[in-house]
């Protein structure tokens, strides 16, 4: 090989390193400076604030938890008013799973009693109170509904807890919004 040709070859070399130093520079200048969202801040709600403003709030389950419970937070919480009024509470549990509270004034809204309609039902008795458990935990997609704990109110209304979240965090989120409406 003449020199000429093994001097192009150590060119081929060279310019080959130089060109990924090069990327590897422009892509660590471009991480450097680019733009990170910062972590967002939890979208807490105070539940009894909204509960509290709505009409016929006395009849409206309000759960406190405990310290021991862990922390326990809503990320929204609404009544909304027509046909079929309703009491929504969205609560994210210590481990980060979550567990809704629905509370009808009257009969369950159409959605949720598609949700629970052919899903095998057997009773659970949760604090000396017999409720209806819906297990939909081995459907395809169960949604938000895999355990579904729905129990009639005195009021004439019907009270829902549901969840992703662990057996044990949803019965304690059933216990705590029924003793709420027995502790008034």
């Amino acid at each position: 090989m003449s020199s000429a040709q093994e001097r192009r070859n150590r060119h081929s070399v060279f310019t080959l390193i130089g060109a990924l130093l090069a990327s590897f520079g422009v892509v660590l200048v471009i991480v450097l400076i680019s733009i990170r969202p910062t972590p967002t801040e939890r979208a807490e709600v105070d539940w009894s604030s909204v509960r509290n403003d709505a009409p016929n709030s006395v009849l409206l389950v309000n759960p406190e938890f405990a310290a021991s419970d862990g922390d326990w937070w809503a990320n929204r919480a609404d009544y909304r008013a027509g046909d079929n009024p309703e009491w929504y509470i969205g609560f994210v549990t210590p481990t980060n799973a979550f567990v809704v509270v629905h509370e009808f004034l009257a009969d369950v809204s159409p959605e949720v009693a598609e949700v629970l309609d052919d899903s095998p039902a057997s009773p659970v008795v949760i604090d000396g109170s017999t409720w209806t458990r819906y297990d939909r935990s081995e459907r395809e997609n169960p949604g938000n509904y895999p355990n579904v704990y729905e129990i009639a109110l005195p009021s004439g209304g019907i009270l829902v807890v549901s969840g992703t979240a662990d057996v044990n965090e949803i019965e304690l989120v059933a216990s705590r919004a029924f003793e709420s409406l027995n502790a008034k």
